[in-house]
């Protein structure tokens, strides 16, 4: 087996070099991130995707290993996402079910199923896991 190595252009310099480690540290936590966030068991890291891009252009250092990026706010976000998550599991899983177009018909539907008295609240939040499945939905479509 022999193995191919490839010649750097002439214009590729250290600085190239070090840019794209960080973009590649960068997306590495955001992957893990990303798997924890879908049940795995790998540990959260509270990787946000500015987290992430401000890593990769390096405005932000990236933290070692499995340590959890730090954040201000990291209480305000940890409640804002628990109570946002059965929202955005509603919202993806309503997309399939109601199918692709969000009318006045599919969210008057959709607001009787949450509850009246409870919607206004979580719209948003249902609306954005809805645009999660369409977006998705729309990548298989492109590969």
């Amino acid at each position: 087996m022999s193995i191919t190595t490839r010649m750097c252009p002439v214009w590729y310099t250290a600085e190239d070099a070090s840019a794209w480690n960080k973009i590649k540290a960068a997306f590495r936590r955001d992957w893990q991130q990303t798997k924890h966030d879908f049940g795995s068991s790998i540990p959260a890291l509270k990787q946000r995707l500015s987290d992430t891009v401000a890593q990769a252009i390096g405005s932000e250092p990236i933290p070692p290993g499995n340590v959890p990026t730090e954040h201000q706010d990291e209480e305000v976000e940890d409640e804002c996402m628990d109570s946002d998550e059965q929202a955005y599991r509603y919202g993806y899983a309503a997309r399939r079910h109601w199918g692709e177009d969000w009318n006045d018909e599919t969210e008057s539907a959709m607001r009787k199923e949450w509850g009246e008295d409870d919607w206004s609240a979580n719209r948003e939040a249902v609306r954005r896991g809805w645009e999660f499945g369409q977006m998705q939905s729309m990548l298989k479509r492109s590969h």
